[in-house]
């Protein structure tokens, strides 16, 4: 029996880790498709219309073509670099948040949870960074205009 439950608890965590993981291969393999600025989301899309098209999906074009003239009416660059600049700030803040998290756990010299806080500032980071990437490439695709 305890065997049995075992292996039900291993298989339900190998499921949950691979739920939490499907967000990110999405983005992953969708991230390509995402420009930084109108002009690079208004080809892209432009790009995908076409490749519908030629694939036979009408209805996939039709939605595409809807989501282009939202990008033509309501994309503004201004508006874009107000967003990608919020999110730097916030990423900042959290980072502090968390490295302060992370000298009160070392304060108290409890290993586990300064091994905890030490994780989430590491995600945190990464997450600061991948805002800070995306503002840079904002700026150089900018730049490149």
């Amino acid at each position: 029996m305890k065997l049995t439950i075992r292996s039900i608890c291993k298989l339900i965590f190998l499921v949950l880790t691979a739920i939490a993981f499907i967000p990110n291969i999405y983005a992953a393999n969708h991230d390509e498709y995402q420009g930084v600025t109108c002009f690079s989301k208004k080809h892209i899309m432009e790009k995908q219309i076409d490749e519908a098209k030629k694939a036979g999906n009408l209805r996939q074009a039709q939605g595409l073509e809807k989501a282009l003239h939202d990008i033509n009416t309501y994309c503004n660059d201004d508006d874009l670099k107000a967003k990608y600049t919020e999110k730097v700030i916030e990423k900042t803040k959290k980072v502090a948040e968390k490295e302060q998290a992370l000298a009160k756990a070392q304060a108290k010299g409890d290993a586990q949870k300064i091994a905890k806080q030490k994780l989430k500032l590491s995600e945190t980071q990464k997450e600061l960074n991948e805002a800070k990437t995306k503002l840079a490439e904002f700026y150089e695709e900018i730049k490149a205009k």
